[in-house]
């Protein structure tokens, strides 16, 4: 099944209403099972990459769980035209269990496989990130 830019466009917004939602669960439904997340500049202690529907979706649920408040704000969609691909920016507003505050700009790039997220580029501020990566529960 191929799906349109627009609709890719859908997928997108939907991914970051769910999010807002710490609905992980619904969100889990977006992926497909062999999709990857790609973090060029991560936080220290944060992966590069995570592969696999299952490792994300439990990773985002472990992840979730720090916060009391999570609102991405998506400021442009721009969906390429001759590709699958979309382009989001968007800012995130969050407060963690801890009560730190926690904001980024940040700029996602997606692209889609059968209707569903295959890759999902995440470029954001790093230093601004190790917040929440040192907030996280350590094994």
């Amino acid at each position: 099944m191929t799906t349109s830019t627009v609709d890719n466009a859908t997928i997108a917004r939907e991914f970051f209403r769910l999010l807002s939602e710490k609905d992980i669960t619904a969100w889990g439904d977006l992926w497909h099972p062999e999709a990857v997340i790609t973090v060029p500049y991560p936080a220290e202690g944060f992966p590069t990459e995570i592969r696999g529907k299952a490792e994300i979706v439990g990773g985002f649920h472990g992840l979730m769980a720090n916060f009391d408040l999570f609102q991405a704000n998506l400021t442009g969609v721009y969906p390429a035209a001759d590709s699958d691909a979309v382009c989001v920016e968007y800012r995130n507003v969050a407060r963690l269990r801890n009560g730190v505050e926690y904001t980024n700009d940040n700029i996602a790039v997606f692209r889609f496989r059968d209707g569903l997220i295959s890759e999902y580029h995440d470029y954001f501020d790093p230093r601004r990130f190790q917040v929440v990566v040192d907030a996280l529960p350590k094994d």
